[in-house]
């Protein structure tokens, strides 16, 4: 039985328990992050780290979960679990009365093994006409995603692209870019920064022209290239949308090279 985080201690997760009445889990007042863990050491924790913080002021608890202790407490799970390639979630609910001025954190992580996980080579992905509440920070409500799964499944689909007033912003799990003409172009309002695409962004421009600004619904389905980035896809080629070939329904090239570019990057 894997180790977790729990409230302040290290113990079983079968030890681990939510009461009932907690309030994150009543009203979906809550946040998340999720990092990699390859060769027992987390990739681009204090990133993450940066990120949480952000989505915790806006939660406006009575306590902020500090840096420090997110640290030590990965490095416990990784002494306890010994994972080799794993998987990283902080958790933060509110907790409480409503009747209360401030709410205190509920704080936990877990760490799932990645041992068997894989990517496919490339994936088809869905639309639909949606722009997140508090698209900057990383909610656990996944509400409209999840109502989506059916539809995603019957289009054998990764992911869903959302889109509103003739404008990509985001997919449901992932950040989104496009390839036209040998340019990328990544959409930058109404989006959850992610932590991959950061990166991505970092060395992009040494292998194509690259731009963050709007992405009209066109430009997305008239693409040469799609592809989508995030901490467990990583950067995964989309040759199909709606069920419609993305160019020629293969990989492309500069995707190709940003996603072999990517990998090295992980390993400097």
């Amino acid at each position: 039985m894997p180790y977790c985080y729990f409230d302040g201690a290290l113990l079983e997760e079968s030890k681990a328990h939510i009461s009932i009445h907690n309030l994150g889990l009543q009203r979906g007042f809550g946040i998340f992050d999720l990092f990699r863990g390859r060769s027992g050491k987390p990739v681009f924790m204090e990133d993450h780290l940066d990120r949480f913080d952000r989505s915790q002021a806006f939660l406006g608890l009575d306590r902020i979960i500090s840096k420090e202790e997110i640290r030590d407490a990965v490095n416990g799970l990784q002494e306890w679990n010994g994972f080799r390639e794993s998987a990283y979630r902080l958790m933060l609910l509110g907790d409480g009365s409503e009747a209360e001025a401030r709410l205190k954190p509920l704080f936990y992580i877990t760490q799932t093994d990645l041992s068997l996980h894989t990517n496919p080579d490339s994936a088809g992905v869905i639309l639909y006409e949606y722009v997140r509440e508090y698209p900057t920070i990383k909610s656990i409500n996944y509400l409209t995603s999840n109502h989506l799964h059916r539809r995603k499944m019957e289009a054998s689909a990764v992911d869903v692209i959302y889109h509103s007033n003739g404008l990509i912003s985001e997919a449901s799990r992932s950040n989104v870019f496009i390839v036209k003409d040998g340019a990328v172009k990544t959409p930058g309002e109404n989006i959850l920064e992610g932590i991959t695409r950061k990166h991505v962004l970092s060395f992009c421009g040494e292998i194509a022209p690259c731009e963050v600004g709007d992405v009209t619904l066109d430009e997305f389905l008239e693409a040469d290239e799609i592809f989508i980035s995030s901490t467990l896809k990583e950067i995964l080629p989309i040759v199909s949308v709606d069920r419609n070939r993305v160019g020629d329904g293969r990989t492309g090239a500069i995707t190709d090279q940003i996603r072999e570019r990517f990998l090295d990057y992980l390993h400097q």
